[in-house]
């Protein structure tokens, strides 16, 4: 079965690390061509231990969250249900219907292409939170906290978004992302 998200998150290692580094990663992770990243099924948690085996945590961290990034434009590429989102259609409607329910429909399609459960909730209509139910709460939530800030920057660049991510503590297996959206200065 092929992930057009692995294979995004492929093509944005690409992008962010050139290809021979992004190929060394991958191979090292058991996947033997950039042809076949799509039919693999890596996870974040996997792919965040080698960037740390191979760099540092830290440096890891921050390499997920602009892999996360990076992989929007090729997320919007593969998955018409995320393209749409950036129809005029959506962009006129509120931010408070505008959010939740493109939140949802990233949520829908990470959730079932990476294999966990993400849910959506709203806290107010500037404020939302995106949970991600995870064996591994160390790496994975810096990939989703560089989708989730690119992502909210493409359905509206004239806000400012504060993304803050915490660990449930009564879940360890629960990764919190909060997104506060405000008006520029």
């Amino acid at each position: 079965m092929e992930s057009h998200f692995h294979e995004a998150i492929c093509l944005a290692a690409v992008e962010i690390l050139g290809e021979k580094e992004a190929y060394n990663v991958m191979k090292a992770m058991g996947i033997s061509s950039f042809s076949n990243a799509s039919s693999s099924r890596y996870s974040l948690a996997e792919l965040g231990r080698e960037l740390a085996h191979r760099y540092d945590p830290q440096i890891a961290m921050g390499l997920l969250i602009r892999l996360g990034r990076a992989s929007l434009t090729f997320l919007r590429r593969s998955f018409p249900m995320i393209s749409e989102l950036g129809a005029i259609e959506n962009r006129l409607k509120p931010v408070d219907k505008r959010f939740p329910f493109s939140l949802n429909v990233m949520a829908e399609v990470a959730g079932a292409e990476l294999g966990s459960t993400i849910t959506v909730t709203g806290q107010s209509g500037l404020s939302y939170d995106w949970k991600v139910e995870t064996a591994d709460p160390y790496f994975t939530p810096y990939y989703h906290f560089g989708l989730l800030e690119e992502f909210c920057y493409w359905l509206d660049s004239r806000k400012d978004y504060q993304i803050a991510y915490a660990i449930d503590p009564s879940d360890s297996g629960l990764a919190d992302l909060n997104i506060k959206i405000k008006e520029l200065e």
